[in-house]
């Protein structure tokens, strides 16, 4: 397995403006476009602080995935992230280590990401999965495959 770092903490929030003025004028953050994501009814926008992104989450409609997050818990960390080199191998080696994913097999996306030496990438493709938080201490973790050359801090 071939965990590399922390990029990136998921954060629910009910109103992702005003999250993200709070994040880049309290702790210097420097903020990434609006993307949205019809599959979770969500919109988020990266908001980079020192070497890690925080996920802006808000819900796009009365139901999903973030809206349910926010009635039953409110606001506040939904997930962390690590960047790891071979998604496939990190999700084989912890399910025999008894974790359970969230789904059986990666999920795959294409958006902009811009990494750490500053380049965007738009074509490559993202792949990621999601760890049942029971399986680890009560937290989601998310395992991220980013395309080929991203560079993590």
């Amino acid at each position: 397995m071939d965990i590399r770092r922390i990029t990136e903490v998921g954060v629910a929030v009910r109103d992702l403006d005003a999250a993200t003025t709070l994040l880049v004028e309290l702790l210097g953050g420097e903020a990434g476009p609006v993307v949205e994501v019809e599959l979770y009814t969500m919109r988020f926008r990266m908001v980079r602080v020192g070497k890690v992104d925080f996920e802006l989450m808000e819900p796009t409609a009365p139901s999903g995935v973030i809206h349910d997050f926010l009635t039953r818990r409110g606001e506040g960390l939904h997930h962390i992230a690590f960047a790891v080199d071979d998604i496939a191998d990190t999700m084989a080696t912890l399910a025999a280590k008894q974790v359970a994913w969230v789904d059986p097999e990666p999920m795959g996306n294409v958006m902009p990401v811009t990494d750490y030496a500053g380049r965007t990438f738009t074509d490559g493709e993202i792949r990621f999965a999601f760890t049942q938080p029971k399986s680890i201490l009560g937290i989601l973790f998310e395992f991220i495959q980013y395309p080929e050359g991203f560079q993590t801090p």
